[in-house]
Order: C-alpha cells, then structure tokens, then sequence
C-alpha cells in the first residue's frame, strides 16, 4: 500500500475572496464540508493502513514536499504531477464528492494544503483586491482571510485598543466563532449548548464587559482550537481555515494597525527583502500578506507569549483582566508557557492526532491507532520531533 501523503503537492493556492479573488476551485465554498485529512485517516483505517498513514512523514519531511523554499515564511507551493491514486485515496475521494460536486485527487490535495496553513494573503500575480467597502481598512487581507465579520474585527480594537495584536485576536475570533455557532443553532437549543448570545451583544454593542464574559470567551475559543473542524464556509464565502490559523491571520491584520520602522510589504504586497522579517530568529516584522498561515501563526504564538508578559498579573486594568483568562488557555494543545509550544499546533502531527481522536467517536479509527497518534503528537512537548 501506498502513502497518499507525498501524492498531494499542488497548485499553489493563491487567496483572493468572492469574485475578485482567485483561489483553486477547491479552495471556493462548497454546499457541504470536505475535509480530506478525516477521510483519508478514516479510508487507509478500513484497510488496515493508518499507522502506516500516521508515520508515513513527519511535519518537517510534507513541508518540503509541498514547499519550493520549506525553510522561509514566503514560501510558494510546488507544482508536481499527481500519480494514480491508491485505493484508500480513492475511497477518500468518493466519500467526499457529491453528484453535484465531484472532486478529484488534485481537488483533495488543494484542500489539504489549505487547511494545513501552506498558502498565503496573497495572490500569486499580485492583484491585492478585497471585497468591496473592505479595501481601506488596515489589515483587511488578513482578517478576510480569517474570516471575521468586519464589525466585530472593528469592535475588538474598539474595546481594547491595537496594542496588543495577539490578545485582541482572540476575542475577536472567540467573538466570531460564537456567532458562528449561535446562528447554526436553533435558538431553543442556545441554553442546553451553553451558548451566550448575551455576551456576543455585550461585545458588539461596546458594552462593559464582566470579568466572567472575558472568561467565557476563551474558554469557547479553548475549545474550537482543541478540536479540528475542516471544510466550513467563511463569511467572505471561501473555505474556512482552521481556527489556529484563523487567530494568527487576524493577529496579523490588527498588527498592520500599528506603525512600521521600515514597511515590509512592496506595493505589489510581496515581502521587502531589506526590511520583511524571516522568522524564528529574525525579529523584524513579517510581510504578512506575502507570508504563510503557518507562518503567521508561527509569528502569533511568539507576539502572544510576549504580550502576557508585558501585562502585570493580577492587573485590575482592562489588559489585565482580559489576559488573565489567556494565562491558563491551552491555545488548542499543551498551554502557552513558550512560543513554540503554541506554534506546534499547526504541525502535521498534532492535526492527525486531533482527527484520531475525533474519529474515535465515530468508528472511523481504533482506540490504538489513535493513542499511537496521540503519542507521536505529545513527543513536540517533550522536545523530540517525530
């Protein structure tokens, strides 16, 4: 049997939203969710072949597979041919298609390299147009991305302030993701769900918020980013990012609030060599819209660690009581004692190991195959990458 996982390099996909966007067909909203990582796990699972899936490669080995430079945040996606399918790939592909809405294997591997943070802010021939009544705001490319509505990504820095690019994004996506879930659900259904349309009215009216809202906020955040859920629609109409990547997109969008020394986009919205940042140890800003999700996120879990720690603890301020909360979230892994620690949640392996575990619950993948992902996931923690 034969691993899809070095089957599955692409076009790059270049983000744009609605029709002044160009984004892979695969990348546009579908009538329903598709998430390939779940089928494929789900597929090579029925044949016996998981483990041989889970450890086919490691973060490190798929990014350079996928990436022509794995090693910059401005990266672009390789173009490969794509072999014949295997046959759990097959079967992957035919669980996700409809009659309506076929997809093939370059479809799954586009969605896949969407969902795992490979792709930019930007398009590839450099048009940076936003949907319309968006263009003027700072930032807009990279909270359309992240799919936040613009009177909440307006009311976050409205409440807060733009100091803290990191500690506004969280509730601004927490805010986001409750009126996501508060609009699926049948209002009935808002108490048993613990879903609190009182705090989202709070938020958006610019009202005092109670210490317990800001609690309640990450506490929902804690829990969408501990989860894996692919394959949504945006507000914005495009395929939704998973929730790690959509807080380092909007962190990005309320840090090109603030003053540069140096601008680290060119006009066309690509990185500036002389002044872009280049990541782990280059401290220098990113040119965000030229940059990856992943390398966003990257730069997020650095801006957040940093934040905290300018914050006193205990503060009675508006920072202090919103950052205490954040001071005990788990950012959807391990916590948030070091940078890198967040920014792992972005890697291959914890994403399988979230899908194992949600598989579990549906038959879809054995106790073992899932504690053997588990465990692949939890040596990041230990320093010893797979």
């Amino acid at each position: 049997m034969t691993s899809s996982r070095f089957r599955m390099p692409g076009p790059g996909l270049a983000f744009l939203a609605i029709a002044a966007f160009a984004v892979s067909p695969a990348a546009r909203a579908m009538p329903v969710a598709v998430d390939p990582l779940s089928a494929l796990i789900r597929e090579y699972a029925r044949g016996n072949g998981s483990t041989e899936y889970l450890t086919s490669s490691s973060d490190e080995s798929y990014a350079r597979y996928v990436l022509d430079r794995p090693d910059s945040p401005y990266a672009d996606v390789r173009w490969v041919g794509l072999p014949q399918p295997d046959e759990p790939t097959r079967r992957a592909i035919e669980s996700v298609s409809t009659r309506e809405h076929p997809l093939n294997l370059r479809d799954l591997h586009d969605l896949k390299v969407w969902d795992l943070g490979f792709t930019k802010a930007r398009t590839s021939g450099g048009a940076l147009a936003v949907p319309g009544g968006l263009g003027n705001i700072p930032g807009a490319r990279n909270f359309v991305k992240a799919g936040i509505d613009r009177d909440i990504y307006i009311q976050a820095i409205r409440n807060q302030g733009p100091l803290y690019p990191a500690l506004t994004a969280n509730y601004a996506l927490a805010a986001q993701m409750l009126r996501e879930k508060l609009t699926e659900t049948s209002p009935s259904l808002w108490n048993v769900r613990g879903l609190r349309h009182d705090v989202l009215d709070r938020f958006v009216g610019g009202e005092l918020m109670h210490v317990h809202d800001f609690h309640y906020l990450i506490q929902f955040l804690d829990g969408a980013l501990a989860t894996w859920d692919a394959g949504a629609t945006s507000t914005y109409g495009i395929r939704q990012l998973p929730a790690p990547l959509r807080l380092g997109r909007v962190a990005a969008a309320y840090r090109q609030r603030l003053p540069f020394d140096f601008e680290p986009c060119r006009e066309d919205g690509r990185q500036d060599p002389a002044h872009a940042g280049t990541g782990r140890f280059d401290r220098r800003p990113l040119c965000f819209d030229d940059a990856t999700d992943r390398a966003v996120h990257a730069w997020y879990a650095r801006e957040l660690v940093q934040e905290l720690d300018s914050i006193p603890a205990g503060g009675v301020s508006l920072a202090g009581r919103m950052a205490a909360p954040l001071r005990t979230s788990r950012q959807g892994w391990i916590g948030i004692p070091r940078p890198d620690a967040i920014a792992d949640v972005t890697r291959i392996e914890v994403v399988e190991a979230k899908v194992a575990g949600q598989l579990i619950t549906t038959g879809g993948l054995s106790y073992r195959d899932a504690l053997d992902a588990s465990r692949r996931a939890l040596r990041l923690t230990c320093g010893r990458r797979p």
